[in-house]
């Protein structure tokens, strides 16, 4: 996948080969500047090429991660809540004298911090 259209890979390489050929001119002869110029339009439109390869397959691979973290928080609440259901279940299962016992042990132990 890419982003953009060929267009931009034209546009970028146009405007370097304009810029190639106004530096140029002056200084070189016609067939050196022409020389320039193309070559310089083909690395434009390689790099560009790349450039919208590299963002397509960003963007794409982004919104994977993206897509799998919402499964992950999904699975985490689901996850929590089940247990919580579970244990309030086992709340109910606890008879009063277990509930007693627990509860004097936390009494104790509190009262030995102090």
């Amino acid at each position: 996948m890419m982003v953009g259209s060929i267009l931009w890979n034209l546009l970028f390489a146009i405007l370097g080969a304009i810029l190639t050929l106004s530096l140029s001119y002056s200084g070189h002869t016609t067939s050196t500047t022409s020389i320039k110029v193309g070559v310089v339009f083909l690395v434009f439109y390689l790099f560009m090429y790349l450039f919208r390869r590299v963002m397509g397959m960003a963007l794409v691979s982004n919104s994977n991660g993206s897509k799998e973290e919402v499964a992950f928080e999904d699975a985490t609440d689901e996850t929590l809540q089940e247990t919580s259901e579970r244990e309030e279940g086992k709340q109910g299962e606890q008879s009063e004298d277990q509930i007693k016992q627990t509860s004097d042990m936390v009494r104790a132990l509190l009262n030995e911090e102090e």
